[in-house]
């Protein structure tokens, strides 16, 4: 299915790249044109995977955009198109809302239509292609669609790039700085994104799950971050890290005179974080009589401090995290079923480190740059073996044990690169080299890496590897790499479809 109408053209325009430091520029025939891209003809061997397109949209009317190599046949070249400017993308957009065929057929997936429909019954895209804000609608309705078809191809930091966009363009949140933990592409990752936005766009109670050292704080933090109450204190309260007799005088407060000591009134945490968010963290260490009261204050919004006789209104949002199973602790009666079920109006799960596939690579990957620059090191990176152990590894401390094994070996190495040693794990053969299968079951992290570590010849990697060039190019398929760009990371524009 098309995402944005695209019409037949007979377009002339001049392509302009380079070949080694020549200016080159050639005449070409734009036969098709959309939003997103353009098919030309009369174009030769092009060296560059980039270029810069004039197109001539009318005797008085030309753009000059932006293009990156698609593919490319003896006839044809597809070049994916980019709008640094919106005069170019309005002018793009006038053109193909004049030549949008009025056939009866729908610009998008151009199939017949019904007489007198605002949808088209088989793609269901809307057909007010002539209103005026339109295009606006349009790109936002579809952005997901857009996003989703580009994710495989993105690197996790151009993945941190777009999400801060989306959030300051389409949430309206403010730029945030997005943690450790959150760097990978993921889908149970990008599951977890996805709730982050939904649930901050409400003031409802967030139960978030999780094994230790995920980054549940972190994921609670997101969530503030992007909400309304963005502006307003977040209280971190650590259930497990108080004592018992303690926590009632943290969480509610107390009043002068409440128990030996209470020399003066104090606030708890929850009249600090008034008008934001409360964060408890552990709350399944959380002792039945505070339960109760916690029961009472999702009920009411009303805290009652140590000593107190009237209660103070404080309009607060809690999010709550454990890394126990509530639900069981329920059936144990450990934990208030009400509770329970007040607490998790919406549940978010993070995966854990070793549920993440590459993604465990492309974090450690991002440690050791980011400590290695912190430290000046001049360590290359990780050898092969350290990669294989790294992967083989089972993590049961999460993020935060990568980031300890990551600084360990920044101290420990002696050599240019990072052995498993280094790391304190286990030397485990990097790739069974006697199963071709062994190929197709690496990650696409690995596969990248063997390409990079081979100077991107298919051959040198395939025999590093052990196993055949079809098989290694049948692993690279399955993954999306392209061989002849296998180094390169392509711009992912908000405004492409």
């Amino acid at each position: 299915m098309r995402i944005d109408i695209r019409v037949k053209t007979r377009l002339s325009g001049r392509a302009v790249y380079f070949s080694g430091k020549r200016r080159v520029e050639e005449t070409v025939v734009v036969n098709e044109l959309s939003l997103s891209s353009a098919m030309v003809s009369g174009l030769g061997s092009v060296d560059k995977e980039t270029c810069t397109l004039n197109i001539n949209l009318s005797p008085n009317s030309r753009v000059e955009l932006p293009a990156q190599l698609l593919r490319s046949t003896h006839k044809n070249t597809v070049f994916r198109l980019y709008f640094p400017e919106k005069q170019a993308l309005d002018a793009i957009w006038a053109f193909l809302r004049r030549q949008a065929p009025d056939n009866g057929s729908c610009p998008y997936c151009g199939m017949a239509l019904q007489s007198d429909c605002s949808l088209c019954g088989t793609c269901r895209s809307p057909l007010d292609i002539m209103d005026s804000d339109y295009l606006e609608r349009h790109l936002q309705s579809t952005f997901l669609t857009r996003l989703e078809s580009r994710l495989p191809r993105c690197d996790s930091g151009l993945l941190l790039r777009l999400l801060s966009t989306v959030d300051q363009s389409i949430v309206g949140a403010p730029p945030a700085l997005v943690d450790d933990e959150f760097v990978g592409t993921a889908p149970a990752l990008r599951e977890v994104f996805s709730m982050i936005r939904k649930a901050a766009s409400t003031d409802m109670s967030i139960l978030v799950l999780g094994e230790s050292g995920t980054g549940k704080e972190l994921t609670a933090q997101a969530i503030h971050e992007r909400s309304q109450r963005r502006d307003q204190p977040m209280v971190v309260v650590n259930c497990a890290a108080i004592p018992g007799q303690l926590l009632e005088s943290e969480l509610f407060g107390y009043e002068k005179g409440a128990f030996t000591g209470a020399y003066a009134r104090k606030a708890g945490r929850f009249e600090l974080a008034d008008g934001g968010t409360i964060f408890l963290d552990e709350i399944g260490e959380l002792p039945p009589l505070l339960q109760a009261k916690l029961l009472r204050f999702l009920e009411d919004h009303t805290v009652e401090r140590v000593g107190g006789k009237h209660g103070v209104h404080v309009d607060v949002r809690i999010i709550a995290a454990t890394n126990c199973n509530l639900a069981a602790m329920v059936e144990q009666g450990t934990f208030r079923r009400d509770l329970y079920y007040r607490l998790n109006t919406i549940s978010i799960t993070l995966p854990p480190l070793r549920e993440r596939g590459g993604d465990i690579l492309v974090l450690a990957k991002f440690f050791l740059q980011r400590f290695g620059a912190q430290e000046q090191s001049e360590l290359h990176g990780f050898s092969p073996a350290a990669l294989a152990a790294i992967s083989a590894y089972d993590w049961p401390g999460n993020v935060r044990e990568l980031i300890n094994k990551v600084r360990r070996a920044l101290v420990m190495a002696t050599g240019k690169f990072i052995e498993p040693e280094d790391l304190e794990l286990a030397r485990v053969a990097p790739f069974a080299r006697h199963k071709q299968s062994s190929a197709l079951s690496c990650s696409r992290e690995q596969i990248l890496d063997l390409l990079e570590q081979n100077g991107y010849c298919v051959t040198r990697a395939a025999r590093a590897l052990g196993v055949s060039r079809p098989t290694f190019y049948a692993s690279m398929r399955r993954h999306g790499i392209d061989p002849s760009r296998a180094n390169s990371v392509p711009y992912l524009p908000l405004s492409a479809s």
